[in-house]
């Protein structure tokens, strides 16, 4: 774990969370450094049901996606990103409004390349949906040029409050 992580800052309210945390309900629970295990709770409103009153199936994966990533964001270093390169999603049970509890963890680590996996489970432990994702870790780039961590670091937080504030 990197106190110093960009992750960190979001969580401890030193910079605003993503618009897409936002509609998802984001909200970081706890971490389980021991299992390595994010914990992190979703409020799911009736705006992301489908026709059928479930929360829609797309809006799940987004969910998990956002428990597995933190997994490995809250120890990067500033400058480094990790991004999505492939995800697969499984649902289990239909997934009603209201509160949605995830998990992520790492799975194994190959240098640039993370597997991780993830769980949503709704109050009464059920298992919603699995998930497992590749993410490609690597250095926040512009114009092909890499940025220096402090730089990026710079950005990063500008960006998060820019798009905080539209």
């Amino acid at each position: 774990m990197n106190p110093d992580a960009l992750f960190w800052k979001v969580v401890n309210g030193q910079l605003p969370l993503s618009k897409a945390a936002m509609t998802l309900g984001w909200r970081f629970d706890r971490y389980d450094e021991a299992q390595g295990v994010v914990h992190i709770e979703y409020q799911a409103g009736p705006g992301l049901t489908n026709p059928l009153g479930n929360i829609q199936g797309g809006i799940l994966s987004a969910m998990l996606d956002d428990c597995m990533g933190p997994a490995i964001y809250l120890d990067l270093p500033p400058g480094k990103v990790a991004l999505t390169i492939e995800s697969k999603t499984s649902f289990i049970h239909p997934a009603a409004p209201g509160v949605i509890r995830g998990e992520g963890w790492i799975e194994q680590r190959k240098g640039g390349i993370c597997f991780t996996a993830g769980r949503l489970l709704n109050d009464s432990g059920h298992i919603l949906a699995t998930a497992s994702a590749t993410f490609r870790i690597g250095s926040l780039r512009w114009h092909g040029l890499t940025i220096p961590g402090p730089v990026a670091d710079g950005i990063m937080k500008w960006k998060l409050r820019r798009i905080a504030d539209s």
